[in-house]
């Protein structure tokens, strides 16, 4: 069974280097490989996670919203993956910033 099909947020990239990595969780789809979600800041204050994807035959990036991680891990009843994304993104907010 694969995972329902989250609504992807287009965002249009920006060309700049002064990009932050704030951290990284692990995402738990079945399958031959263990992808992530890499949490970013970028310069205008948005916060997009980087998700790669297999389609087909190869790795494809998306960056989403938060709140489109936070939908998957509640529809499939991932309470700690819900917990550990609200964390980074608090740390943020909170200026911890929690940077891996």
């Amino acid at each position: 069974m694969s995972a329902p099909a989250a609504p992807v947020e287009l965002v249009p990239r920006r060309p700049t280097r002064n990009v932050l990595r704030i951290g990284t969780v692990r995402l738990p789809i079945a399958g031959p490989y263990r992808p992530v979600a890499r949490l970013f800041l970028f310069p205008d204050g948005r916060l997009l996670w980087h998700v790669r994807l297999w389609e087909y035959d190869r790795a494809v990036s998306h960056l989403v919203a938060t709140r489109v991680l936070i939908a998957f891990a509640r529809e499939q009843g991932l309470l700690a993956l819900e917990q550990e994304i609200a964390r980074l993104v608090r740390s943020v907010r909170e200026g911890s910033g929690a940077r891996d």
